[in-house]
């Protein structure tokens, strides 16, 4: 075999190595991105629990992109208006303006059966999680136990290397009275959050039993219809 030909199959299997490094870095990066994200959820969840404000803030992004919906809240958008809405002081009127939790206070939340896809310029992500709740809180009038289900359809940004929260919007299903449950009783409304400017509507206020879907941010996964 002639150098000149050796030479050529050198540089030709070169490029397959590199294109396969490369290839694999890229589902590395991929993998370590959406664990990142799944972490950022998960403590996004664990700080809801005693309504930890400092903490809950910290995984946000302060883009005024971000925003902030749950049914009966409203919608908040920029910075500004998702600092208020865990404002414990401000989201809980019924604690006669605490600023932080009482012991009786519980919100427990965590994300269930998660699914965690990247956008194609691996900058931005979305997820999809049922959220199961146990609560513990005041609400018409008194101490109630409560039960809860939803979803969230979550957005993702990374800045600087580091994942953070862009946007949370999470789609009530029922939240009940322990001893009465979503048959009897699906919904116990919050109370109102009295902020000035007031948030935008609802775009979707559909618990159980309305039979509402909540739309999945990806395709089948088989079919990709």
């Amino acid at each position: 075999m002639k150098s000149e030909e050796l030479e050529a199959r050198v540089k030709a299997l070169e490029a397959v190595v590199q294109t396969k490094v490369k290839g694999l870095e890229a589902r590395v990066q991929a993998t370590e991105d959406i664990e990142a994200i799944k972490k950022l959820q998960n403590a996004y969840g664990y700080y809801l629990e005693h309504w930890q404000t400092d903490e809950i803030l910290g995984l946000w992004s302060h883009s005024p992109e971000v925003s902030f919906e749950v049914n009966d809240t409203g919608e908040f958008k920029g910075w500004e208006a998702v600092q208020t809405c865990f404002d414990f002081a401000i989201h809980f009127t019924v604690y006669n303006g605490a600023e932080k939790a009482p012991g009786e206070f519980l919100h427990i939340i965590p994300p269930l059966a998660g699914i965690v896809d990247l956008e194609p310029d691996g900058k931005t992500a979305k997820g999809r999680w049922y959220g199961f709740c146990l609560l513990a809180q005041r609400r018409e009038g008194e101490l109630q136990a409560l039960i809860a289900m939803g979803i969230w359809e979550n957005e993702f940004i990374k800045e600087n290397g580091i994942w953070k929260i862009k946007k949370v919007f999470y789609n009530e299903i029922f939240t009940s009275p322990l001893d009465k449950g979503w048959v009897k009783k699906p919904t116990t409304p919050n109370y109102p959050l009295k902020v000035k400017p007031p948030p935008n509507p609802n775009t979707h206020v559909l618990t159980y039993p309305s039979g509402y879907i909540f739309p999945y941010h990806y395709k089948n996964p088989v079919t990709r219809k």
